[in-house]
């Protein structure tokens, strides 16, 4: 194999061709098949790169010729860290890249595993439930504010793959420090965390268990800033275009309502989840 040289005489493999295996394995982890396939996904920029370095398990990482000369630290730093490290032509690494002016580095990292039994989440973490949120850009953007406003773990009911590109670079490493769940049967999830057991004196309206409080534009049982947020509340908030679904309303016991001008019906997916997510992280300071 060739070898391009940096100029402090750091020697890496060079590829050139854009029909080399490797390059043609990476470059189909932008399809969630190949994604489950491997077991694997990409992430490109210097920032995720770090964060998939730091906190995730590296594979490989791919640095772009043209771009080399101010890669070399986290090339080296990547290394380090035990993964594999190629220098690609342009035109090799374009056919990876997502972007239209790449940086000029990718990462192939490992997927997590996500847990689905809910009687495994820590009894003080606030529950952020997603219900069929499909939009990549609203998932990663509301796994980023989850990760940033408190004591969280997010679940994931029918939605977009966490793996999507958009939804990794939008999310910026939350993927890798937050603390995440997916549930296949919603009402056998819900109906567990209600009657989990939570810490003393925080029984949310229920015996043992959690409260479990749906966000809709229609909500009246609670108004956001109205209410004393609990730990351990499971927190749901719907799909984009046509909300929480039924079966999950049926089962909460409470609805949450975001007080918001007259002109305005409804917020956002991601915007709604961290606005709520923000009067649990300031309840719990």
């Amino acid at each position: 194999m060739d070898k391009f040289v940096f100029e402090s005489g750091a020697e890496f493999p060079y590829i050139l061709s854009r029909q080399n295996a490797r390059v043609s394995a990476a470059a189909s982890l932008s399809e969630k098949k190949f994604r489950e396939t491997h077991g694997a996904f990409l992430c490109e920029g210097i920032k995720l790169t770090e964060e998939a370095l730091k906190f995730g398990s590296v594979r490989e990482v791919f640095v772009r010729e043209s771009s080399s000369a101010s890669m070399e630290s986290i090339a080296l730093f990547a290394r380090g860290r035990g993964a594999q490290v190629t220098v690609l032509s342009d035109h090799a690494f374009d056919k990876i890249s997502s972007e239209k002016s790449p940086q000029g580095i990718i990462a192939v990292a490992e997927t997590r595993h996500f847990n689905d039994d809910p009687t495994a989440i820590s009894s003080d973490k606030t529950v952020l439930l997603l219900d069929s949120v499909r939009d990549p850009g609203n998932l990663g953007t509301i796994l980023r504010s989850a990760c940033a406003l408190g004591n969280v773990c997010t679940v994931l009911y029918s939605c977009a793959d966490v793996y999507n590109p958009k939804t990794v670079r939008a999310a910026m490493g939350a993927i890798f420090k937050s603390d995440i769940f997916t549930a296949t049967d919603i009402r056998g999830f819900l109906e567990k965390l209600k009657s989990g057991r939570l810490p003393e004196g925080q029984s949310g309206g229920q015996p043992e268990g959690r409260r479990i409080i749906a966000a809709l534009p229609s909500g009246d049982s609670l108004v956001l800033g109205k209410y004393s947020p609990q730990r351990g509340d499971c927190l749901v908030i719907g799909n984009e275009g046509h909300g929480i679904s039924d079966e999950v309303t049926e089962i909460a016991t409470d609805t949450v309502m975001i007080p918001m001008g007259e002109n305005t019906e409804s917020l956002n997916a991601a915007v709604a989840a961290s606005v709520i997510l923000w009067e649990y992280f300031r309840a719990f300071q």
